[in-house]
């Protein structure tokens, strides 16, 4: 038997969780706040019938009318807020990247993606 959409996510979640090496209540805290209120696609990148990254903008939490623009993938990921572009750091904003591209993967192909692909993850400092 298939394991559902919501097995799906909560495996993808605290997988997620466990190579970040946080606690799986700060993923779920990112998860909740991707919703179209604080996070709009900009794009999604396919090749081979595969979703390979997103560009998104996601609303700052702290700062009235900003946004902040990143686009995350196999191949990468950067952030337009100061964390990443002057620490280089991984932060919040790529992590709901992540997610969100993992939740357009399994709407739309109905799988997740693979999180060991993801090399960069596990690579830089974390801010989350």
């Amino acid at each position: 038997m298939q394991p559902s959409i919501e097995e799906k996510v909560k495996s993808f979640l605290l997988s997620l969780s466990r190579s970040l090496g946080v606690r799986i209540e700060r993923v779920l805290d990112l998860y909740l706040y991707a919703n179209p209120n604080n996070v709009r696609i900009v794009e999604v990148v396919e090749r081979g019938g595969e979703i390979v990254g997103i560009r998104i903008a996601v609303k700052s939490e702290k700062r009235p009318d900003t946004w902040y623009y990143t686009a995350v993938g196999y191949y990468g990921a950067k952030c337009t807020c100061e964390g990443n572009t002057i620490g280089g750091k991984i932060c919040k904003h790529i992590l709901i990247g992540v997610i969100t591209w993992n939740m357009i993967a399994l709407l739309k192909q109905g799988r997740e993606i693979d999180l060991t692909r993801l090399t960069w993850l596990n690579a830089g400092d974390k801010e989350v």
